[in-house]
């Protein structure tokens, strides 16, 4: 069944009180990911399953992208989107709804995957 999800558009401060507030970046924090937390945190679309949100930082996605090509510009903002749209598509918990998700955007958007593991992996 597809979901009838809520797609929420916030500034970067109160999209980072979000984002400490979702359970995988919260494991993030308590595992110490982050040094600077504010300064380090480049997941510009988070997914809560269980309320059917999306959240996208408009700010942060500028900024990420914004020393790319444009073509990579457009696939990367693309790509992140889908990838936590398609988490509410997919069944199971933390990485293997992920690693569904990730094979699912292999077979059928594989440029979108790749400019999103481009772009975070330059981080």
């Amino acid at each position: 069944m597809i979901p009838s999800a809520t797609l929420r558009f916030l500034e970067r401060e109160p999209y980072l009180d979000a984002a400490r507030a979702d359970a995988r970046v919260r494991d993030e924090l308590m595992m110490g990911i982050f040094e600077d937390f504010e300064a380090e945190f480049r997941e510009p679309v988070l997914t809560d399953v269980n309320q059917e949100l999306m959240t996208v930082c408009p700010p942060m996605m500028r900024d990420i992208v914004s020393p790319e090509p444009p073509r990579i510009q457009r696939a990367y903002v693309e790509g992140a989107f889908m990838r936590r749209m398609f988490r509410l598509l997919v069944e199971g918990d933390a990485w293997e709804a992920d690693a569904q998700v990730r094979d699912v955007m292999a077979r059928h958007f594989p440029f979108h995957l790749a400019a999103v593991e481009a772009v975070e992996s330059s981080a």
